[in-house]
């Protein structure tokens, strides 16, 4: 495993000099920095180098988190005779991707980066992805790489971490609240979440507790006291907690935006469908969300649009009926991420 810290040298810079301190100065520079600069670095490609001869594989795999990890594979000579497999969570390049998150399209690298994801389908053995809705997304809009569709396989996420139990304070905060794990984007915090979530604090005495980054809006929200004490933002936490948090929520909130077809959805869903059947997901994604994820997870939870109405009666129905009263067995939790993660390795074997 060869881990690459991103550095943030250029993005320092730029903010240094933006004097107006435009979002959109700073976005470009880091765009600019993702597409030209990263997969070329002799840093980066250099460290790579040196644990290829070093370790002799036989096989390469690179994670795409961020996109541009599989890139440097492209500039290695040393790899030519490695079997290389590229590991993508979601589409890319950003350009395909629905409104509003193409809004992150880098202006003029939109047929560079489509050039780019073509190499990869060329020079990899194989391509992966999360979920099969993400490999019909990436053929309907890049009609060039069906030529390599032989090349696609379908596969969960990386191995699960060994799963721990959070500290006290936080199991019992989660145990009596509506969770939300993940980061909450501007694009997923609409009105109608807005408005539902008062709404269940003010005339039903819920409680939510978010884990992972949460938009300006979402703070802004706290701040003028719209929600009072009844919203929690934990901040990031340990992927090794995320399923037993899950298991123990009164209830799993999963937000997407109110898009018809989210290319995000079921990574984002993985870890909540696997570990608990309490959950409400608010999305414009007609399909169900199961598909491709988990045998049967369309069947579990509730589905609704982004309607206050809908949320407040889904999250009502979904804590009265679910209680929970028993701290869930961690060992049973284990055992079956083992066992996810067995089969994950036969289908990277094959």
């Amino acid at each position: 495993m060869v881990r690459f810290p991103l550095s943030s040298a250029i993005q320092g810079i730029v903010r240094k000099l933006n004097l107006v301190r435009s979002t959109i100065v700073n976005r470009v520079a880091t765009e600019f920095t993702c597409n030209f600069m990263y997969p070329k670095s002799n840093l980066l490609i250099g460290a790579l180098r040196r644990r290829v001869e070093e370790f002799q594989p036989e096989l390469a795999i690179f994670v795409a988190q961020p996109f541009f990890v599989p890139l440097l594979g492209l500039q290695l000579e040393c790899l030519d005779e490695i079997r290389k497999v590229a590991f993508f969570s979601d589409p890319w390049p950003y350009r395909g991707l629905p409104s509003p998150y193409n809004r992150h399209a880098f202006p003029l690298a939109g047929n560079y980066n489509r050039k780019l994801i073509s190499q990869v389908y060329s020079n990899f053995d194989r391509v992966i992805y999360t979920n099969s809705s993400a490999v019909e997304f990436m053929l309907d809009h890049y009609p060039e790489l069906k030529r390599n569709s032989g090349k696609l396989a379908v596969a969960a996420h990386l191995a699960d971490e060994l799963i721990d139990i959070p500290s006290t304070e936080v199991v019992e905060r989660v145990r009596s609240s509506v969770v939300h794990l993940g980061d909450l984007s501007k694009e997923r915090f609409s009105p109608q979440l807005k408005k539902a979530m008062a709404q269940c604090i003010h005339s039903h005495g819920m409680s939510f507790t978010f884990i992972g980054s949460v938009c300006k809006k979402l703070k802004q929200s706290l701040e003028s006291g719209e929600f009072g004490n009844s919203v929690c933002l934990l901040g990031p936490l340990p992927d090794k907690f995320s399923r037993y948090i899950a298991s123990r929520a009164l209830a799993n909130l999963i937000v997407e935006a109110d898009i018809k077809d989210s290319p995000f959805l079921p990574s984002k869903l993985t870890d909540v469908l696997t570990s608990s059947d309490r959950w409400v997901f608010v999305s414009g994604t007609r399909r169900q969300p199961g598909v491709g994820i988990t045998p049967g997870g369309g069947e579990k939870g509730i589905c609704v649009p982004h309607d206050s109405f809908a949320i407040v009666d889904a999250l009502l129905a979904v804590t009265h009926l679910h209680a929970v009263n028993a701290d869930p067995c961690v060992g049973s939790l284990r055992a079956g991420a083992i066992e996810r993660n067995r089969n994950l390795a036969t289908k990277y074997l094959e």
